[in-house]
């Protein structure tokens, strides 16, 4: 099955023995202050977001800026967008729509390790945007057993979050707007990269 096979987290937890479960994360992140030229400019994507926004139109105005804005801190991470071919078996395969992956080269992307797995809510489906996500958390997993693998939806407007740890996967209760919570929504980010490198360090034994 492709990533997008997975219609709900159900369908993944059913295949793959993983147990679903909700709680308050990432509790005491710190937001991350925004610069006010990208406040100025996200302000005006929003007033200008026409009904009904293409896929394209939603990544480029909403969703791929704030991650660039926060991965620019991060030099071991790099980001993919819609490139990286993630393939465990013919069950678990595709291209996510984000992927972040942790490299020990600072600003190359030779031999990465994939980390932080996104899939875009559309139609504000995040039902169908989670069991994706989930599906690529899990192959990360498969490829990296033991490691903790973050992941995150998003319509562009409202952004959730979760985390898999071995066969659990916990689903934060709550979901940020980027029209009023932007600087949690970095701090988050944020907080993601800085635990996804941490994890790569201690997986190749760097820590």
């Amino acid at each position: 099955m492709a990533f997008s096979d997975f219609k709900t987290i159900f369908d993944v937890a059913n295949s793959y023995q993983t147990t679903l479960t909700k709680r308050f994360l990432f509790q005491g992140v710190v937001p991350m202050k925004l610069s006010s030229e990208f406040m100025e400019d996200l302000s005006y994507c929003l007033d200008m977001k026409k009904p009904n926004p293409s896929e394209i139109a939603l990544s480029e105005n909403l969703i791929s800026p704030i991650i660039r804005y926060v991965g620019r801190q991060h030099r071991n991470i790099v980001i993919w967008s819609r490139e990286y071919d993630l393939k465990v078996d013919d069950k678990l395969f595709g291209t996510p729509d984000y992927l972040f992956s942790y490299t020990e080269q600072p600003d190359t992307i030779s031999n990465t390790m994939p980390l932080v797995c996104v899939s875009e809510a559309k139609v504000d489906n995040f039902t169908m945007a989670w069991g994706q996500t989930l599906a690529e958390m899990v192959a990360c997993q498969q490829l990296y057993p033991s490691m903790i693998i973050y992941g995150f939806a998003s319509n562009g407007e409202v952004w959730q979050f979760g985390m898999l740890d071995k066969n659990v996967f916990i689903q934060d209760k709550n979901s940020y707007s980027i029209a009023t919570q932007a600087e949690q929504i970095a701090g988050l980010l944020n907080h993601i990269f800085t635990q996804a490198v941490q994890e790569a360090k201690k997986y190749l034994g760097k820590n």
